[in-house]
């Protein structure tokens, strides 16, 4: 006949009691914890595999689109260069559209009061040397460039009476609106 197989059980057999009871779901929920944790740690483990093939795919792309960037980088520049000169083009564009009627608008100031020596009609700045034959004249055209509307300022740098030829010669400096 079979011999029965004795169980070995090391908690004391006082039945079951609460003690007895505590221990059993203890190592259950102990039992439990463990399988829990491993299998976390095994699926953390399988992501980390996956996020690193992804990390080498992104790598291969990123080596991918610099060898494009790279062999665009000179119309690149190219295309910049442009941009900035155009932009400076349009930008004096617009000034040199101005300089010519406030050079036209200047010469009507004068007609017939003074003779210009000198006119030079810059981005900022105009500068005049002109003659007249009296002061009244001279006084008049800088009235008149005062009251311009495209004129900001005004400055007399300087008044000559040149005795020989019975002419008052002046230099004007006049800065524009922006």
């Amino acid at each position: 006949m079979a011999e029965k197989v004795k169980s070995i059980n090391l908690l004391p057999h006082k039945g079951e009691g609460f003690l007895d009871q505590f221990f059993n779901w203890a190592l259950t929920i102990g039992r439990l914890l463990i399988i829990l944790t491993e299998t976390l740690a095994l699926g953390t483990f399988l992501y980390r595999f996956s996020l690193d093939m992804k990390i080498t795919d992104l790598h291969d792309v990123i080596k991918n689109q610099r060898a494009i960037v790279e062999q665009f980088k000179g119309t690149e520049e190219t295309a910049r260069n442009l941009q900035l000169r155009l932009a400076f083009a349009q930008k004096y564009d617009a000034v040199g559209g101005m300089t010519p009627s406030i050079f036209a608008e200047i010469v009507e100031m004068g007609r017939g009061i003074i003779t210009f020596k000198i006119l030079t009609v810059a981005t900022g700045d105009i500068k005049i040397e002109a003659q007249a034959p009296n002061s009244s004249n001279l006084s008049l055209f800088v009235n008149k460039l005062k009251n311009s509307p495209e004129i900001a300022s005004v400055s007399v740098d300087g008044v000559e009476n040149k005795t020989s030829s019975s002419l008052i010669i002046m230099n004007i400096t006049a800065h524009l609106k922006k």
